[in-house]
């Protein structure tokens, strides 16, 4: 009679497979986590420069989004300070006098500019038009 059942160096191969499986699920899942607090940031930037934008039209004087870069922070008009991940590297390029700052006009102009966000391969491009104070963001390949 012949016995039915796994063998020890069997189940721990089952083992290990099982291990290796959650350890990558679980790599995947933090960064996917990862990717969603850039997209957040990318998007709270953006909002932020479209709200000073309709501030300063609204309200008939200038306006200016703040950005500390040190501090890694950025803080519209009348809103609340926000802060973009530690790992996310962001650069901004605007008009000198505006320091780091883009200003809004009430016409709906700005300094213009553009900022550049970045985490390895990861980049994002937030363009503020001078003319038009538009603001667009993209992924970059």
């Amino acid at each position: 009679m012949t016995q039915r059942g796994f063998t020890l160096l069997e189940m721990l191969v089952v083992i290990l497979l099982i291990g290796l499986a959650a350890g990558l699920l679980g790599l995947g899942v933090r960064q996917g986590l990862q990717v969603a607090k850039e997209r957040r940031a990318v998007g709270q930037i953006v909002d932020a420069l479209r709200t000073t934008r309709a501030g300063a039209v609204i309200s008939g004087a200038a306006a200016r989004t703040e950005f500390d870069l040190p501090g890694m922070t950025f803080q519209a008009p009348g809103r609340t300070q926000h802060r973009w991940p530690s790992e996310l590297h962001v650069s901004l390029h605007t008009a000198e006098r505006a320091g780091s700052a883009i200003e809004f006009y009430p016409d709906g102009s700005s300094t213009g500019g553009h900022l550049l966000l970045a985490n390895g391969s990861r980049r994002w491009r937030i363009d503020v038009g001078w003319l038009t104070g538009s603001v667009q963001s993209k992924a970059l390949p």
